[in-house]
């Protein structure tokens, strides 16, 4: 069962509300970050973004940039921390034993009940050991992401892995050609280099056809250049598309911060932005492309979802979103950290769908409330479920 646990430690950005968040997943403490859009009013797309071995959420939010792409178009990113600095993808390198693959599975879930998901336009991408992971979730958690995207990582195909071909797989790959982490000629670790995953996936998918592009070499200085691959078939949307990067080395390619670790990584490429590509990639998928609605709903909470309030912080007003699977009996309230109720704000019975209610700052005899952290709670059906938020003055 999860047992969930907000750390609300907000970072005041114009465009970002941004906070820390702990899930318990087979007895572990699990972390993760999520970006939200302060602009977003119906359910968005999410996407998963994992960092590489040795690295941290914090710096996989950082070095990669996909803040500044996604959340402009009303994109949350959400981004989760491996056991040990690393992701089990079966590697004898990857210094971790964890049930990473459920650990996303229950990440998903628990955003989706935090903020206004669309579980219908669900996406994962990584660096390094992070993507790795995402070849990994292609194979082992179909069912709930659309879309998959590897950026330096190989496809590691082991012995027990349910990889499956029930649907099809849409996948991204970008990879430089001189990256001395993760070979793009060769592997070193039984994973699958560049051209024997493109081969996988392309006999998964049924991939026939290949259109190859130059990229414009827009910038002559970085000393890379760029090919763009698009394996598909005529009869379907699906596509593996592949950015070799000429010369490129094991970087998140086009992110402004990868020039600092040029020495040690090797060559950034600013023809190409990895986020937008990314981006323009996942959203041409859904989950409903490939599954039935009625499997996609199997995954979704059986009563009710109780979104995170936005905005938050807030001054002097927030708004409460919330879903209701059936018609229901509606109870929402605010209290004090020390449990005193400040005002209920909802008793009734309400029809199936989506509601939102404002709550305004003040109490039950209209009073403003003071600075502080409250708590907002709502009942249905015998079940409680919490969120905190933050009044600043």
């Amino acid at each position: 069962m999860l047992n969930h646990k907000k750390i609300i430690l907000f970072f005041l950005f114009t465009t970002i509300c941004n906070g820390q968040y702990t899930l318990t997943h087979d007895g572990l403490v699990r972390e993760y970050y999520v970006s939200y859009p302060e602009d977003a009013n119906e359910p968005c797309p999410l996407i998963i973004n994992m960092h590489g071995f040795g690295s941290n959420a914090l710096d996989q939010q950082s070095y990669s940039e996909m803040d500044d792409i996604a959340l402009d178009q009303n994109i949350v990113v959400v981004y989760p921390e491996g056991i040990n600095n690393a992701w089990n993808v079966g590697a004898n390198w990857d210094a971790t034993s964890a049930d990473d693959i459920g650990f996303i599975s229950s990440l998903i879930d628990s955003v989706a009940e935090d903020f206004n998901i669309d579980l219908d336009r669900v996406y994962a991408c990584g660096m390094s050991n992070g993507g790795y992971m995402a070849y990994e979730l292609a194979c082992e958690l179909s069912d709930k992401i659309a879309a998959f995207g590897s950026v330096t990582g190989n496809f590691l195909l082991n012995t027990d892995q349910t990889c499956v071909d029930s649907r099809e797989i849409p996948i991204i790959h970008f990879h430089g050609t001189n990256d001395l982490v993760v070979p793009y000629f060769y592997s070193w670790d039984a994973s699958m280099f560049v051209e024997e995953a493109i081969e996988y996936w392309r006999n998964v998918n049924n991939l026939d056809s290949v259109l190859v592009e130059s990229i414009s070499d827009f910038d002559s200085t970085d000393n890379t250049t760029v090919e763009k691959f698009t394996y598909y078939n005529t009869v379907s949307a699906t596509q593996f598309i592949h950015f070799k990067v000429i010369s490129g080395g094991h970087q998140w390619f086009g992110s402004s911060i990868a020039d600092w670790f040029i020495y040690s990584l090797g060559y950034n490429n600013h023809d190409i932005n990895t986020n937008e590509e990314l981006i323009d990639f996942f959203l041409n998928y859904r989950l409903s492309d490939f599954l039935s609605t009625e499997i996609i709903e199997e995954n979704l909470p059986a009563d009710f979802i109780l979104h995170q309030n936005y905005p938050n912080p807030f001054n002097p007003s927030t708004a409460i979103r919330f879903e209701l699977k059936d018609n229901s009996l509606v109870n929402i309230s605010i209290y004090d950290l020390l449990g005193k109720r400040v005002k209920k704000l909802l008793e009734d019975e309400l029809v199936s769908g989506t509601h939102e209610i404002i709550w305004d700052g003040r109490n039950e005899l209209g009073i403003k409330a003071p600075s502080g952290i409250y708590i907002f709670q709502m009942e249905s059906k015998g079940l409680r479920k919490t969120h905190k938020g933050l009044l600043l003055k």
